[in-house]
């Protein structure tokens, strides 16, 4: 007989796996919780409960549609996952293995080095993760002396023609509408609410497996929020496209006090399993947008999310992750205390940001960059370490993710891969995004590590066309006013990070 292997992030329809797979040779499909998959970090308690909810739920899946499962649950006991499956290769005499594109490298070489030393034949299929195969993006890099998102983003338009005129222009006349994209949150202005959608028995039975195990995994089981099947993932999709597409580009950047998900789509936990493709996801926006009036810069700045930005970052991962996960740029060395994991740092954007993302394991992207990952920045937090929080505390969370994002974008670790500068900010910032205001006693301490890290730099930044005058204005501050700031910084870095 032959082996399907599907593992947890790979919970697409079953009209994926006949389209590849079409012998008439008997055939089961291997799905196994794993205990070291579930704990090489300390993941999110949700995290691991939407997992293993949702393979439960697609095993039932399969199982109705009369595909032979062999589905082993979690046990407490760790044996590797490589152990098992070749246990059960060896039991049933299995000819072939046959499975999706593995993105995170070091379970795709863990298998690959099981299935070449026990003469084991196997055959990886193209992922319908993606609309972009690994192929297509080393064609696009051999393009370019560097890879940058904007052209990448614009073949993409051109290459799946979407939002794109008959004569070859983009919509609108121009492809990104960013610029339009980076309203603050108004008081009176209140985001629809997300609906939590009532768990499957298999939630209520994870959730209190996941507290006997995982018991010390930030988070709490009881307020698990997000659906764990095919159904559950189409209605979230259409409610966003219902309720929050509209007014999703021009509040995208916004960081509100009063809402916590804004009008964000909150569909990367299904795009990053399986229960939502890319294809389809833009297929239904599309088809909604034609049929609705969706402002196009809320249209373009979703679209260019799902086929610029997540296809981007996974090429970056398949192409330059040995390099991302070695490099510091800046030699930054310090560790992250509990205030991290609590959100007690004293940075109320930052707590705000921490403790929601505790109690949902979500933030959306500018919250993780310019709230979390530029204080991580001027906090001088080792790579590593930063990589290490971002992969336990959300749900979305994979190597291929938060590689690129972390070392490339966040931390500029890398020494600009694709990123052209690195991302940061100070208290302006988020008055203006958050409606903090300017007399919060963190603001000091903010603006000291702002320019304490450029007169730190200001050799490389006065290299960088782009942050030269940052740099000109470090030196022309007034002495008693970076003394000030530059000592509140100094008593928040002595709080919440350690050598």
């Amino acid at each position: 007989m032959n082996l399907i292997l599907i593992l947890g992030n790979q919970l697409f329809s079953v009209d994926h796996i006949r389209k590849h797979y079409k012998t008439k040779d008997t055939t089961t499909i291997f799905m196994r919780e794993d205990a070291e998959l579930c704990t090489y970090y300390q993941f999110h308690k949700h995290k691991i409960i939407f997992f293993l909810s949702a393979m439960r739920n697609y095993a039932d899946y399969l199982k109705k549609n009369k595909f032979g499962v062999e589905y082993q649950e979690l046990k407490p006991a760790k044996q590797k996952y490589e152990d098992s499956l070749l246990s059960y290769i060896k039991s049933k005499k299995v000819k072939k293995v046959f499975m999706f594109e593995i993105e995170d490298k070091f379970f795709e070489k863990r298998l690959m080095q099981l299935f070449e030393k026990n003469n084991i034949a196997y055959e990886f299929w193209l992922s319908p993760m993606f609309v972009t195969s690994r192929e297509e993006f080393k064609t696009y890099l051999k393009a370019g002396k560097k890879p940058f998102m904007k052209v990448f983003y614009e073949k993409q338009r051109k290459r799946l023609n979407v939002l794109m005129k008959k004569n070859g222009d983009p919509v609108g006349d121009q492809y990104s509408f960013d610029a339009e994209n980076r309203l603050s949150l108004p008081l009176k202005i209140q985001p629809p609410e997300i609906d939590f959608i009532k768990p499957t028995t298999h939630t209520e039975t994870v959730k209190k497996i996941v507290d006997l195990h995982f018991k010390n995994h930030p988070g709490r089981s009881e307020n698990f929020w997000l659906p764990t099947d095919f159904a559950g993932a189409e209605k979230w999709l259409n409610k966003f496209l219902d309720e929050r597409l509209n007014q999703f580009g021009p509040y995208e950047d916004a960081i509100p006090q009063h809402s916590d998900f804004v009008f964000h789509s909150v569909l990367t936990p299904f795009l990053n399993c399986g229960l939502l493709t890319p294809e389809t996801v833009v297929a239904k926006t599309l088809a909604y947008a034609e049929k609705n009036k969706v402002p196009l810069a809320s249209l373009e700045g979703f679209i260019r999310q799902i086929i610029g930005w997540r296809e981007f970052v996974r090429g970056i991962y398949q192409n330059y992750s040995e390099k991302q996960d070695v490099t510091n740029f800046f030699n930054h060395e310090k560790k992250l205390t509990d205030h991290w994991y609590e959100g007690t740092t004293g940075i109320a954007p930052l707590d705000q940001a921490i403790r929601k993302t505790v109690k949902y394991g979500y933030a959306h992207h500018i919250e993780r960059l310019m709230v979390i990952g530029s204080l991580m920045l001027l906090l001088e937090i080792k790579p590593t370490e930063a990589h290490k929080w971002f992969m336990e505390m959300f749900i979305d969370s994979s190597d291929w993710v938060m590689g690129p994002n972390v070392y490339g974008m966040t931390l500029f670790s890398d020494g600009g891969i694709f990123a052209t500068k690195p991302y940061f900010c100070g208290s302006n910032y988020y008055r203006k995004m958050g409606g903090y205001k300017p007399t919060e006693s963190w603001c000091d301490a903010v603006d000291g590590l702002y320019w304490g890290f450029i007169e730190k730099h200001k050799t490389y930044f006065l290299k960088n066309p782009r942050l030269s005058m940052m740099a000109r204005t470090v030196e022309k501050m007034d002495v008693a006013k970076k003394k000030k700031i530059y000592a509140a910084a100094d008593i928040l870095r002595k709080k919440i990070t350690v050598n």
